[in-house]
């Protein structure tokens, strides 16, 4: 859109993608949006709920099988897209992001209430550990997002990582390539063969165009750079046209981050930036579809009249549907839903930080729209996942920049709220990949890392004996209690680069 510029087209390493078919500051979105908020004039904590209309998922009888690489990849199959496991069974993301035995600090008091309960109700770091991932899968969650623990709960759930590649107010100047690559070495690195490791965010929810911070043009803001530095000539290449050097941006930063994460780790899907769904220009999405794997958008539903005036005053931006449609129309990509949730009245929490965002009246209202938000997501061939926000409520007196929101699937005191947790279960248990897969799958892997076979982690014994069975196929990764562990061998047919350009290993069960 918009520009005269051209990208160009780089293949885009470990992406098989593009099958050829008929046509914690997590939300920097509030303040960006408090100005069109204030233009509303409508209380959030007054509203008693605006809903997706939901749209249940396709069943099928059919079981899909994907070439094993022995990393997550995204693949084009019975008419949708998906995630593919290590070991070649399609996977639908359903996330939980700050699973986390220390979360947020309640800036009054300086205490972590989180903290302090389950210091008394666990007997140790290990205990909350175990009785967390329990909780996870009875509830149909399968993957951690970011901002958890995974150095120790990743071992036992597929998780994804958020990185800050983005540096410095000028990202055609040299510190920007210098900044990438530091991160690439330091974080990239030593995560490059996990084969638990969904993929990469690169940053999230950042300023792509005019928001509170900032009333100018991203052309307008390079413009005013000192004489003679890079941005500042790239910008007045494109003087008057504002939209050819949004894309001119969007394609360094994208071009930047993904060859610093390539150069360490050909293995693993990069996802994007997280952008704010009612603040991203279409250049972004457009400039991203050359060079990431999966477009990762945080969508919130925002007090009604909010997301219209936002347009209105700072647009054009992609426009926001149920689905998403228009960044998938945009980048040909998987869309993922990086974040997302809601709050209700009842709670310890005030709910009055954010004030965008809804207030429900009750935890069945809360359950409901979560219900309604999701169920349309299934029947979207481009979705293949969606992350929750978050899995423990910020503390009463705030967090640290005053958010007080009850966002988490469980209180401070560790308690779930049991009508949103067992409305979730109830969806997760529909979603894509329950529909086309009749076998239990591996609730983790491990890797020998000399010889690199893969070993399949059951979520407890019960899983492993029910592999087979029909009856239970939909029920993985629930099935279970999370006691122990067994083992299926997985063997590697040799480390080689697969067909397509996609690196990975051929595996075989035995």
């Amino acid at each position: 859109m918009g520009g005269s510029r051209r990208i160009p087209a780089v293949p885009r390493a470990n992406a098989p993608q593009r099958a050829r078919r008929p046509a914690p500051g997590p939300r920097a979105v509030v303040p960006a949006l408090l100005v069109a908020a204030a233009l509303v004039g409508v209380s959030a904590g007054a509203y008693a709920g605006v809903t997706h209309s939901g749209v249940a998922p396709v069943a099928s009888s059919a079981t899909l099988r994907f070439r094993a690489t022995g990393f997550f990849r995204t693949a084009f199959a019975d008419g949708r897209w998906w995630l593919v496991t290590p070991a070649g069974q399609p996977f639908y993301s359903a996330g939980v992001d700050h699973v986390t035995s220390d979360p947020d600090v309640d800036r009054k008091t300086g205490r972590c209430p989180y903290c302090d309960a389950i210091a008394v109700k666990y007997p140790s770091r290990a205990a909350w550990q175990t009785a967390t991932l329990d909780r996870l899968r009875k509830w149909g969650f399968n993957t951690l997002g970011p901002w958890s623990d995974t150095s120790t709960l990743g071992k036992h759930m597929p998780y994804t990582v958020l990185l800050s590649m983005a540096s410095g107010n000028d990202w055609f100047a040299p510190s920007f390539v210098t900044n990438a690559q530091q991160v690439a070495k330091t974080q990239v690195a030593p995560l490059s063969d996990d084969p638990n490791l969904i993929g990469w965010y690169t940053d999230s929810e950042l300023h792509w165009g005019p928001d509170w911070t900032n009333q100018q043009s991203l052309l307008d803001t390079y413009l005013t750079l000192p004489a003679g530095s890079p941005g500042r000539a790239v910008a007045e290449q494109d003087a008057n046209n504002p939209g050819a050097f949004e894309l001119a941006l969007a394609t360094r930063y994208f071009s930047v981050t993904t060859a610093a994460i390539r150069s360490v780790d050909p293995n693993h899907l990069i996802l994007g930036v997280k952008a704010i769904a009612q603040l991203t220009p279409p250049q972004v999405v457009e400039a991203a579809a050359h060079y990431i794997n999966v477009f990762s958008v945080d969508d919130y539903t925002l007090i009604p009249g909010l997301a219209r005036n936002v347009q209105k005053h700072w647009g054009p931006f992609v426009p926001v549907d149920a689905t998403l449609s228009q960044f998938h129309a945009l980048s040909g990509l998987p869309i993922i839903i990086a974040e997302y949730s809601f709050r209700a009245a009842g709670g310890a929490d005030p709910n009055t930080w954010p004030p965008i965002f809804p207030v429900y009246a009750n935890q069945a209202q809360r359950a409901q729209a979560a219900s309604s938000f999701i169920a349309p997501l299934y029947k979207a061939p481009w979705i293949v996942g969606d992350d929750w926000f978050e899995y423990v409520d910020e503390p009463a007196g705030g967090r640290f920049d005053g958010e007080n929101s009850d966002f988490g699937l469980v209180s401070t005191g560790d308690a779930p709220w049991a009508t949103l947790v067992s409305t979730l279960a109830a969806l997760h248990a529909q979603a894509p990949d329950h529909a086309v897969t009749n076998r239990a799958g591996c609730g983790s892997w491990t890797r020998d890392p000399s010889t690199g076979a893969l070993a399949c982690n059951w979520a407890s014994p019960a899983c492993k004996q029910i592999a087979g069975s029909d009856a239970n196929a939909r029920t993985w990764p629930w099935c279970g209690v999370a006691n122990g562990t067994g083992t299926i061998a997985l063997r590697a047919a040799g480390a080689r680069r697969a067909s397509g350009g996609r690196p990975g290993r051929t595996l075989s069960t035995h």
